[in-house]
């Protein structure tokens, strides 16, 4: 059975657990329990697989001379990305007038919002062996010291291959052992669809997230089927923008179900070399930058968020300067959530909320209920968005392959 379809058979069988079993608190708490779990086993390779994959992908790189142009090139790319769906996700919001949500404030997520400062210094520990047992929800420290590895590697190769060798061993292990991990995936997607939905189901009233889930589920579907094939096609290639589409589709249905980026991280990079013959070092140098900071679907979201609740706050309409600043900020804050790959939208949402003042330091909580939801939304976009700039970077720097 093709995978999609293992994908959307454990996606029915948590929908119909979801809608027949009744909410309580037990349940809740066992579907909870069961979906951390699922969460835990997903992440569990995930950082060894970063560690012993990107040195080998920066010496690869390094010696085919295109290590440079490919970081430029993605670079790039991510801040056009964040900045169009900023504006977008703004001007959608400012201008179809979806209503007001009425104020009643929800319960405050337990998310830490990190400083730069507190980033700095997790990133130049005095001892970097601490990278390897830090934190598995920021990788940033990792990153660093694997980056200095692969790019060492390149000289003096009589000295560096055993090193090399060993680090090329042990990524084509962990990918192998990362492929049977993802067996288990259409039960892990049945957990959290159940989950989410008795969780959904406990909003006293959902009616009021109608018009938001509305305006972003139709700019979503605009940006997947829409936007991001044209661009696919316009940039050319060697395959079909639909083909490429279908080729991610499972990874994509599997961070939307999770809200999850990073538990999602082993199912991306299995698709992306699997059917879209994305090379292991394209691959493993920007997927595990661009979970951190190619958050362009984070942005439109929390700019719509944002605008929704100075609207939902304020008996006036929305002013061209309140637009500018919420595309301005929602762009810059989401460069800013490194630490929060799976929560970054939360942590955007109360930055923003701080920033803006003017007695909205926690309005931003009128959404709490229908956050789970959001994040759903938020990391289906931020996933699609780093596959699309991965294909992007990988073709413009001629690294395509069809084999």
């Amino acid at each position: 059975m093709k995978t999609i379809y293992k994908y959307i058979l454990g996606t029915a069988a948590g929908l119909a657990i979801g809608f027949l079993l009744k909410p309580s608190e037990n349940l809740s708490a066992v579907l909870v329990a069961s979906g951390e779990m699922a969460v835990r086993i997903g992440r569990y390779l995930l950082l060894p697989l970063i560690f012993f994959s990107l040195p080998v992908a920066v010496t690869k790189l390094r010696r085919t001379g295109k290590l440079g142009l490919l970081l430029s090139r993605s670079a790039l790319y991510m801040v056009i990305a964040s900045a169009v769906l900023a504006v977008l996700g703004t001007f959608t919001a400012w201008i179809i007038g979806f209503g007001r949500i009425p104020v009643i404030p929800g319960v405050r997520p337990e998310v830490e919002v990190t400083t730069l400062g507190t980033i700095a210094r997790s990133v130049l520990e005095t001892n970097s062996f601490r990278a390897l047992a830090g934190e598995s929800s920021f990788l940033l420290p990792l990153l660093v010291p694997a980056f200095l590895l692969g790019w060492h590697f390149h000289h003096d190769r009589e000295i560096a291959e055993p090193a090399f060798n060993l680090f090329d061993s042990l990524s084509r292990i962990l990918y192998r052992a990362n492929r049977y991990i993802l067996l288990l995936m259409p039960f892990f997607l049945a957990v959290l669809t159940a989950s989410t939905v008795v969780n959904a189901r406990t909003i006293i009233d959902f009616n009021r997230y109608l018009p938001l889930f509305g305006v972003l589920l139709g700019l979503t579907v605009l940006l997947l089927f829409g936007l991001f094939p044209l661009i696919l096609w316009l940039f050319g290639g060697k395959r079909s923008p639909w083909k490429a589409l279908g080729g991610i589709c499972c990874a994509l249905w599997g961070s939307f179900i999770s809200a999850s980026p990073l538990f999602n991280y082993g199912n991306l990079t299995v698709h992306l070399k699997k059917n879209l013959r994305v090379r292991r070092q394209t691959a493993a140098l920007i997927a595990p930058s661009y979970l951190m900071f190619a958050r362009a679907g984070t942005a439109m979201v929390s700019a719509v968020c944002m605008l929704t609740v100075i609207r939902s706050f304020s008996s006036l309409e929305i002013t061209l300067f309140q637009a500018a600043w919420t595309a301005v900020f929602s762009f810059l804050v989401s460069f800013a959530l490194p630490a929060t790959p799976d929560k970054g939208l939360t942590a955007a949402l109360i930055m923003m909320g701080s920033l803006y003042g003017r007695g909205l330091d926690d309005g931003w909580l009128i959404l709490a209920p229908a956050l789970p939801l959001l994040t759903m939304i938020t990391a289906l976009l931020d996933t699609a968005t780093g596959a699309l700039l991965i294909l992007l970077a990988n073709r413009r720097c001629g690294l395509e392959s069809t084999k």
